[in-house]
């Protein structure tokens, strides 16, 4: 049933905010993070509340958000996971795995607040 309801919040948000245009504002959260190529966990915080994050590569693809236990909602796409807590949410927790590749790589993750959302650029060192 949390399931559920997580998903029905996240498909009502991403409903409204599909007929909004967005702008880009400083929601207080680190412009960039950057992991080293052992890579592990991170907490960031901002200075407003948001309603999704989602993480995307350059190209515009990104992954999915679901619904976890005690209210979590969770996006992974490649190397990178974000965890936050729904309706409590101006914190993430931000996941690297380790780089077993032969060079850096960067992912976005966007956070939306609204009709408003910021960007944090991650990094991660080969």
């Amino acid at each position: 049933m949390k399931r559920i309801l997580a998903w029905l919040f996240i498909m009502t948000s991403m409903l409204i905010m599909a007929s909004c245009e967005f702008e880009e504002v400083d929601l207080g959260f680190p412009k960039s993070i950057t992991f080293t190529s052992n890579g592990g966990e991170k907490t960031i915080t901002g200075d407003e509340s948001f309603v999704f994050a989602e993480i995307q590569d350059y190209k515009g693809n990104h992954g999915s958000i679901e619904g976890g236990d005690n209210g979590k909602l969770y996006n992974v796409y490649d190397w990178l996971r974000v965890e936050y807590v729904e309706l409590k949410n101006d914190v993430l927790k931000v996941y690297a795995a380790p780089n077993t590749t032969d060079k850096d790589r960067t992912l976005y993750i966007e956070v939306y607040s609204g009709s408003e959302y910021d960007v944090i650029r991650v990094k991660q060192e080969k």
